[in-house]
């Protein structure tokens, strides 16, 4: 299951870019072979979908997630083969539109009939995420916004959303003493007056309510990771590297992302939290490496030396942040100045990610 579940879904993304690859052909041959892959994807969404009810009446949930994620995942592949068919100026504004449109149906679709707390949590943040997706592209496409600045603004969006997950689905009811260090610290707090018969919780009391707020966590932090990557891509082939503010503001935001993303795990005590985000770094940093000498031009022969100094000090800052030490002071001084440079970088991404989209000349032109 978690071996097949990502070949599919890899398979289906595939799928999914055909339509976009192809020589001109026939209209009618184009719009058949395009039809055919959006039908094929949309009945695999249905089919996973199925399999994921199946799975959630006999109770294995694991596999009901998968399922739902995949069904998720097939019909935004369709919405993108989809795309294809509508003639516009912004191809790739459309396609994510048309992506976001499709899996939120499919979530919405999927919240009236899952009732394990694990896949309501999962589907109501991926309802919220991509509709947040379609609004932000639907209001692109009327303000004739530039895809640059769409994807500076998906950059921003993904860093806080991924800084800001905890608070935005952990929820404490009012009118109960609880034990905080369940949910987040270790100090105790009370929201509302006390009633008479307060007593703490227990493991099966908050059993429910942190399954769900543990799969809204994760799906909230795998959509804004993923989020962040795909916007910092489409951010980067779409940067004017003919403007020196651009340029810097672009590999100020690229190296922003890299930090953020690579020590930002070290707060988090999830192996798959952490998996997920260093792996994202490592993907952003071959994006920065690889558009580095569009960004640097002058430096000509030089720049291989600059792009093995640039991985070199990203390497170092890095490796001095998270290995452990053996002199509490040093450990903690290390520890310190990591949360010091994950902070700059999550205030640094945003702003230097909207800079290199070009944002003053687009408020200028508006004014």
């Amino acid at each position: 299951m978690h071996l097949t579940m990502p070949i599919i879904m890899g398979l289906a993304a595939g799928a999914a870019m055909l339509p976009y690859g192809f020589a001109p052909m026939d209209a009618t041959m184009s719009f058949g072979l395009i039809t055919g892959i959006v039908a094929g994807l949309m009945l695999a969404a249905v089919f996973a979908d199925h399999a994921s009810l199946r799975r959630s009446k006999q109770h294995a949930h694991n596999a009901a997630a998968w399922y739902l994620t995949a069904g998720i995942w097939l019909a935004m592949c369709a919405g993108g083969a989809g795309a294809a068919l509508i003639p516009t100026s912004h191809p790739v504004i459309v396609a994510v539109f048309c992506m976001s449109c499709a899996a939120g149906a499919d979530a919405a679709v999927m919240s009236t009939r899952v009732t394990h707390p694990q896949l309501i949590g999962t589907v109501r943040v991926c309802m919220i995420v991509f509709l947040l997706a379609a609004l932000g592209c639907a209001t692109a496409i009327c303000l004739d916004v530039r895809p640059s600045i769409l994807a500076a603004s998906g950059v921003a969006m993904g860093v806080w959303g991924v800084q800001m997950m905890a608070n935005l689905v952990v929820r404490v009811p009012d009118r109960y003493l609880v034990q905080w260090r369940r949910y987040m610290t270790r100090r105790w707090t009370v929201r509302g007056s006390i009633p008479e018969d307060a007593r703490m919780l227990t493991d099966d009391d908050v059993h429910e309510d942190m399954q769900r707020f543990l799969a809204q966590y994760t799906a909230g932090t795998v959509c804004c990771t993923i989020c962040v990557v795909l916007s910092f891509l489409a951010l980067a082939t779409c940067v004017d590297y003919a403007a020196a503010l651009d340029r810097v503001a672009f590999i100020v935001a690229g190296v922003s992302i890299v930090l953020y993303l690579a020590l930002k795990p070290r707060q988090s005590g999830r192996p798959f939290e952490r998996y997920l985000m260093r792996g994202a770094a490592m993907v952003s940093l071959m994006v920065v490496v690889a558009f580095l000498p569009s960004a640097l031009p002058q430096w000509g022969a030089q720049m291989p030396v600059a792009i093995i100094g640039v991985c070199a000090v990203v390497g170092l800052v890095l490796g001095f942040g998270m290995i452990s030490q053996s002199n509490g002071f040093y450990s903690l001084a290390l520890s310190r100045i990591g949360d010091g440079c994950c902070f700059a970088a999550l205030c640094l991404a945003p702003v230097a990610a909207l800079l290199s989209a070009g944002l003053v000349e687009w408020l200028r032109g508006i004014v």
